[in-house]
């Protein structure tokens, strides 16, 4: 089964969404938990940890979630709903940017060519 570029971007958004949660689950609970640790740093970088995870992921959806046609940043358009999308609602099919179909099989990159030596010319 070839892959499409719908699961490309779901797969890159479930991700990023994963490690937002678990940044959220660490900001919270880290800041239960860290009412029992001793004062100081150590007492503090739970929380802030949390804090940090969950920016990053958030900042790494708007990155790396890309059209695989016309490298598009997607993350703040269709992203989210092409990922969580349980058949509730419109589908998005196509790409705001360049209009490629999401059910298309994902395009590979061919092989890259490599510089001829000028010494021994193939």
């Amino acid at each position: 089964m070839k892959q499409t570029i719908r699961h490309y971007i779901k797969r890159r958004v479930w991700w990023c969404a994963a490690a937002a949660i678990g940044g959220w689950l660490l900001f919270a609970l880290g800041g239960a938990v860290a009412r029992d640790l001793p004062d100081g740093i150590p007492r503090a970088a739970i929380p802030i940890a949390g804090f940090l995870l969950f920016g990053g992921a958030i900042l790494a959806m708007q990155r790396i979630v890309r059209c695989p046609k016309c490298k598009a940043r997607l993350g703040q358009t269709i992203a989210m709903p092409v990922a969580f999308s349980w058949g509730s609602g419109p589908k998005v099919g196509f790409c705001p940017y360049c209009g490629v179909n999401l059910d298309e099989p994902l395009p590979h990159a061919g092989p890259v060519a490599q510089p001829q030596n000028p010494i021994y010319p193939a």
